[in-house]
């Protein structure tokens, strides 16, 4: 007797056929094309010709929570991430206070457990003042609180981040990397090749100036620098939101792995939609680039060169974005991912298998969150349904984040018509059937 059995399509070296998912204890026990009798399972869900995928696990997310929880929250940020298809998240520490130490990290690991309908991770800020010997016994997971899932390093300013400078101080963490195998997710930017706005009160051209003002240049820099801190382990680092071609091709040279975000690959200076009164909804750090930047992301979405999409899901209230330049930086995205990616397998500018390899399988191998990103024999059952002939408009009144809004609104995304976490039922169309409190640190 099978707990669950669904009935749809899988893909096999990208080609989809007709198969049964067998599901017991929250994980798939066979894949395969001969449907079951009667008798043999408890439930059955028919999903007709729609396509079976693996659940996204986005490694770069900012649920604000604790101290900016009327941006977004645990709950609200899980529930939205979850209509978009991510199952696992990897939540960013430079909260209020941030996730710093053993405290901070079994303070937030309480509320997420509390109210997260999705599984998570936590991140662990190292900065110049960070115990090395602590944290080394924290990525261990010595004590009572769930290991962190990874640590965060910010090399340039940016929402609430402690900076860990100079960038050279990296090599004090090298020892750590080898004796725990940690990845270390980084923010590249060279603060000291920043360009002071002059009156920025006075900026018409918010997005093109912003990007002025923080050069591909300091992306670059800080690749290299971080490169030549860590030395012989470089493969530890996992440059996020990468947003140029310089930045990229500077990490090309080395054994890091090398994250893109959405907004990146969808938008640029030319390309926002935004009008200029509008244009601080599309402020991110680091900055939407040029189109020749878009169009190199792309060629290393294509050749290899980039490991993992992340959402960098940073959200903030309209009325903070209405300030013009002096607008925070950050935008929503955990919700739109997955439906403006798919999208683009849909108009065949993505490769269907390379959008599992870079939203689920990479991510998975690259935190070493075992047992997830594939449907295989004895993974967890974290399922999303979709047809990808069914595609509707993105509209900010439709998501689930606080913040209420998207840069996305008008273009078309393809949502998920169900969702499974761990063989439970999580999203049916607009519906939520999972509860709060659901959600499991992955490293427990």
């Amino acid at each position: 007797m099978h707990d669950l059995v669904l009935e749809g399509r899988v893909l096999r070296d990208a080609f989809p056929i007709e198969a049964y998912i067998f599901i017991d204890g929250g994980r798939i026990s066979k894949i395969s094309r001969q449907a079951p009798v009667s008798g043999e399972y408890g439930e059955l869900h028919r999903l007709g010709r729609s396509l079976l995928l693996p659940g996204i696990i986005d490694t770069h997310a900012h649920f604000r929570d604790p101290g900016m929880t009327s941006k977004e929250d645990f709950a609200s940020g899980s529930v939205s991430a979850a209509f978009g298809g991510v199952t696992t998240v990897i939540d960013m520490p430079n909260t209020r206070p941030p996730t710093i130490d053993r405290d901070s990290l079994q303070a937030k690991d309480k509320t997420a457990s509390a109210v997260s309908v999705i599984d998570y991770g936590l991140n662990l800020v190292i900065t110049n003042g960070s115990d090395l010997l602590a944290v080394d016994t924290l990525l261990k997971g010595i004590g009572n609180v769930p290991a962190p899932a990874g640590l965060k390093a910010f090399l340039g300013e940016t929402t609430g981040s402690l900076v860990l400078e100079p960038i050279s101080s990296l090599a004090r963490w090298t020892s750590v990397l080898e004796n725990t195998g940690a990845v270390v997710a980084i923010h590249a930017e060279d603060g000291s090749l920043f360009e002071p706005v002059k009156d920025p009160d006075k900026v018409k051209d918010i997005l093109k100036k912003h990007h002025g003002s923080r050069p591909p240049s300091s992306e670059a820099s800080a690749i290299v620098k971080a490169v030549n801190a860590l030395g012989r382990n470089a493969g530890s680092a996992h440059f996020l939101h990468v947003s140029s071609e310089m930045g990229l091709e500077a990490a090309k040279t080395s054994s890091a792995t090398v994250e893109v975000t959405p907004h990146h690959l969808l938008l640029d200076v030319k390309l926002s939609g935004l009008d200029p009164e509008h244009q601080a909804l599309g402020k991110v750090n680091p900055p939407l680039r040029t189109p020749a930047d878009r169009a190199a992301l792309w060629r290393g979405i294509a050749d290899g060169s980039v490991d993992t999409i992340g959402s960098d899901h940073a959200p903030h209230l309209l009325e903070e974005k209405d300030r013009g330049y002096l607008s925070p930086s950050g935008i929503p995205g955990i919700e739109t991912m997955a439906p403006l990616l798919l999208s683009e397998v849909s108009k065949r500018r993505l490769d269907i298998d390379r959008f599992m390899e870079l939203c689920c399988s990479s991510p998975a191998d690259r935190y070493s969150i075992a047992g997830r990103g594939r449907l295989e024999d004895g993974y967890l059952a974290d399922i999303m349904v979709v047809d990808l002939r069914k595609g509707r408009k993105i509209r900010g009144d439709d998501l689930h984040s606080k913040c209420g809004w998207t840069p996305y609104e008008g273009k078309v995304g393809i949502f998920p018509e169900k969702v499974y976490s761990r063989g439970e039922l999580l999203i049916e169309g607009e519906n939520l059937c999972g509860k709060p409190g659901r959600g499991r640190n992955i490293r427990m």
